[in-house]
């Protein structure tokens, strides 16, 4: 099967498609890159530009309406990162400055702070977060 211009612009717009899906953190365009695929298959019969356009928007609609409930139902079982790591300990790190630590939660590094003087080794308790820094109790 020799690969004539209608199947590289799909595959082009294949690749941009998921380009576009891996550099945003939503689901975007996961059903224009399926679409395209199926269009970079199926180009070599379709000869006419505005038949394979159709048949694009149709793919892309029909993706969307079967897998749009599947996806929701995955990204609503993300807890907000408050509700996860609300009430955990932590144990300061380092210390970066007056009042201000450095502790590891979930795998990530969080400078915190805390109205009691902590020191490296202490255990902590999330409160809250503020931005990017969270708020800490000391855990007695």
């Amino acid at each position: 099967m020799a690969w004539d211009n209608g199947m590289i612009w799909w595959f082009l717009l294949t690749m941009v498609f998921i380009g576009v899906e891996l550099a945003v953190p939503a689901l975007v365009s996961i059903w224009f890159a399926f679409a395209a695929i199926i269009l970079t298959l199926i180009s070599g019969m379709v000869k006419n530009p505005i038949n394979e356009f159709y048949i694009f928007v149709g793919l892309s609609g029909l993706f969307l309406v079967l897998t749009r409930p599947i996806a929701k139902k995955l990204l609503e079982k993300r807890k907000p990162i408050e509700s996860r790591i609300f009430g955990q300990n932590v144990e300061i790190s380092k210390e970066i400055e007056l009042d201000l630590y450095e502790v590891k939660l979930d795998g990530k590094y969080w400078r915190a702070t805390c109205n009691e003087k902590l020191e490296v080794g202490d255990i902590g308790v999330v409160e809250r977060v503020e931005g990017n820094k969270l708020i800490l109790k000391k855990k007695i």
